[in-house]
């Protein structure tokens, strides 16, 4: 069989519209590219969701505690984060750049964690050359790489107790026979990702099942014929709006189509990504400093984190069966989600958990209300959609997934509601307004 990869660059940097703004802050819009290049590595590598987020969190806190000494207005996050403690201190009374010395500490910490490290530096060089080319004394920026490679070193020294190292070496999952389990799917019938990560160290919450949501309808139950019956019906009549929503949320690195003997391999965005992308934008949008800037993407970056830390915890432990599978075994052989199903039990929606945890968070640092067009998704060749909150993406993000024939509906709306309480954790851990009910999830 051959294989032929088509891999899609990430253009995250204009993933995002909105009216009447000007120019971004200097400093914050080259590190929107430091992101972006991350994010790129990221979907070149294939990297699944929940290693993904892992790889954005410990880079962006990086970069704030690096950058953060330059805006007296800003906190560490030492004492605030889960087994993070004092960090290194610039030298008193002398010069730094702050911007040389966060996006130092970024590089060198993603750096450790990227697979293909030479692409990472490929796109690092052009951003490395601009900050070379900036106007600052030789001496001032050689202090600046030293701090910024100080607290890299210590932020790298604190990841690795959070057991990533300890989940590669334990045992494969394997997918029992019991009716209602979670069954390997195709096209490809993938091994289960990440099934040990409710392991890692979470960044906020007490423990992974510190929030818990209700058991899924039992296999044999009628609210489960309800549920399989909604997806299949779903599925057969959706409409070119309902088709447009699903597919803009996909967001599947493990995507492949399969055209005669050729199977196609389609690199595209983690759900994550898209969002990470949809901070940097607004972060653009709304001409933030560095220092606030950073903070941002590392609140959605610890949203992320949790998010998917919390959701794969359920995900394991009730190892639920995907539509696809249950719509099969009751007699229509040949129905087919319109996505491909992703390569891990169904329940909760993951999507709908970081979706709902992030929007909170934005909600916390933009408010409600927050008009724009999220147009992340058009280098992969899809209109952008317009959103009157974030609240109301994040709701979108997981009716998407029904949509999209890969969940059923109790994981779309308790996933939301897990998802709201991890983000109002962190808004409170951080001294943010708690958000309220999220918006009912209808078709």
């Amino acid at each position: 069989m051959r294989y032929r990869f088509i891999i899609l660059t990430s253009l995250l940097g204009l993933g995002l519209c909105r009216e009447v703004r000007s120019q971004a802050i200097p400093d914050a819009q080259i590190f929107r590219r430091c992101a972006r290049a991350l994010t790129d590595v990221i979907v070149h590598d294939i990297t699944p969701p929940p290693v993904a987020s892992r790889d954005y969190v410990y880079p962006m806190i990086a970069a704030y505690e690096a950058a953060r000494p330059g805006d007296s207005a800003h906190d560490s996050f030492a004492g605030k984060l889960n087994g993070l403690t004092d960090l290194p201190k610039p030298e008193a009374g002398q010069k730094y750049d702050w911007l040389v010395a966060g996006t130092t500490a970024f590089y060198n910490t993603a750096y450790a964690f990227v697979f293909t490290k030479s692409l990472f530096r490929q796109y690092w060089d052009p951003i490395d050359s601009e900050l070379r080319e900036r106007p600052v004394e030789p001496d001032v920026y050689a202090r600046s790489v030293a701090y910024g490679q100080r607290i890299a070193a210590r932020i790298l020294d604190w990841s690795k107790q959070d057991h990533y190292i300890e989940t590669r070496s334990m045992p494969r999952f394997t997918p029992g026979g019991k009716p209602g389990t979670w069954q390997q799917t195709g096209p490809e019938y993938m091994e289960a990702v990440e099934p040990y990560w409710n392991y890692i160290r979470t960044m906020t919450l007490s423990r992974p099942d510190q929030f818990l949501i209700p058991e899924p309808a039992s296999f044999t139950s009628q609210r489960f014929a309800d549920e399989r019956k909604e997806v299949s019906e779903t599925g057969k009549h959706l409409t070119d709006e309902e088709r447009a929503c699903a597919a803009f949320w996909d967001c599947n690195p493990f995507a492949v189509t399969t055209v005669g003997h050729l199977v196609y391999s389609v690199k595209k965005i983690s759900p994550g990504g898209h969002w990470i992308g949809v901070t940097g934008m607004v972060i653009g949008l709304e001409k933030q400093p560095l220092v606030p800037a950073l903070y941002s993407y590392c609140l959605v970056s610890i949203a992320l984190f949790d998010g998917f830390i919390a959701a794969w915890d359920e995900k394991y432990r009730t190892n639920y069966i995907r539509p696809v599978t249950a719509i099969q075994q009751a007699g229509l052989p040949l129905w087919q989600p319109m996505l491909q199903t992703p390569p891990f039990p169904e329940y909760p929606s993951a999507h709908s958990v970081i979706s709902m945890a992030v929007a909170v968070v934005l909600t916390g640092l933009y408010g409600d209300h927050y008009h724009y067009t999220d147009v992340t998704e058009e280098p992969y060749g899809l209109p952008g959609r317009k959103f009157a909150s974030f609240m109301q993406a994040a709701s979108e993000a997981a009716i998407s997934r029904l949509y999209g024939g890969i969940h059923f509906r109790e994981a779309i709306e308790n996933g939301s509601q897990l998802g709201l309480e991890i983000g109002n954790q962190i808004v409170r851990r951080f001294d943010l307004h708690p958000v309220g009910p999220h918006p009912p999830i209808t078709p």
